[in-house]
């Protein structure tokens, strides 16, 4: 196994995300693959580790996209040659489809979008030492996987982040979300959905992220040291200011 990471994304165009800097500013070898385009997905094994980002797609939607079967088969390879894993949002959820969960709407109809507040439980605090302000943006969210361990809720949807093991970890929110990558999806969003949010809303969007950018960005780096083992601990300094 090199030390070379994959990066998976299901759109081009904004890979000015808090991962790609990580990335960069780590030195780190990376590839990208995009299933949109189809071919068949990299081999798991020449990677140490492997991150899927989200995308509009649901993770049941195998019957009108075709790389979705291929894209958990590739999930799979990676548990079985215990390649690192980290899903972010539908990432998470095709990883939580993997092992046995299942992914649906809220019962309530209820979507998190937006700057939104998550929490560690009781079992997540070496994960997420204090509630977070982070960006979500998904209408599915997924059970927790009956081996993995629940590390993150908030008060729409319980199940935020989870562990299989110390390689491998799933959320639902978008911490590599940062205002440059956000700028790029509400541009994208206003042009397909224009009437979606105002110009206020989509301000006050932006304003968040811009306010929480910098305890975020020290979370994710914390966290991705830990995950591609730079180092032994995670730890979020700026995590202890909280969130207003």
């Amino acid at each position: 196994m090199s030390e070379r990471y994959l990066l998976i994304k299901h759109s081009e165009g904004w890979n000015v995300d808090r991962c790609c800097h990580w990335m960069n500013n780590n030195n780190k070898s990376y590839d990208w693959f995009y299933p949109i385009h189809g071919g068949a997905f990299p081999e798991v094994r020449d990677y140490h580790g492997v991150i899927i980002f989200g995308g509009a797609p649901s993770a049941n939607d195998d019957e009108t996209h075709d790389w979705v079967l291929p894209e958990l088969s590739f999930i799979e390879d990676c548990l079985k040659h215990d390649v690192g894993f980290f899903g972010i949002c539908l990432g998470a959820q095709m990883l939580a489809r993997v092992l046995g969960a299942k992914i649906s709407k809220h019962p309530d109809g209820a979507h998190e979008i937006g700057q939104c507040i998550v929490e560690p439980t009781e079992a997540g605090r070496f994960f997420l030492p204090h509630p977070m302000t982070v960006m979500q943006w998904h209408r599915e969210g997924f059970e927790l996987p009956a081996q993995a361990t629940n590390l993150a809720r908030s008060d729409v949807f319980e199940n935020q982040a989870f562990q299989l093991n110390e390689r491998v970890f799933g959320v639902q929110f978008h911490p590599e979300v940062n205002p440059e990558s956000l700028a790029i999806w509400q541009k994208r969003n206003q042009k397909k959905s224009p009437n979606e949010f105002t110009d206020e809303q989509r301000d006050a969007m932006m304003a968040t992220a811009v306010q929480h950018d910098e305890i975020v960005s020290t979370w994710l780096n914390g966290f991705l040291n830990y995950w591609g083992k730079g180092s032994q601990n995670i730890y979020i300094e700026s995590a202890s200011t909280g969130n207003d």
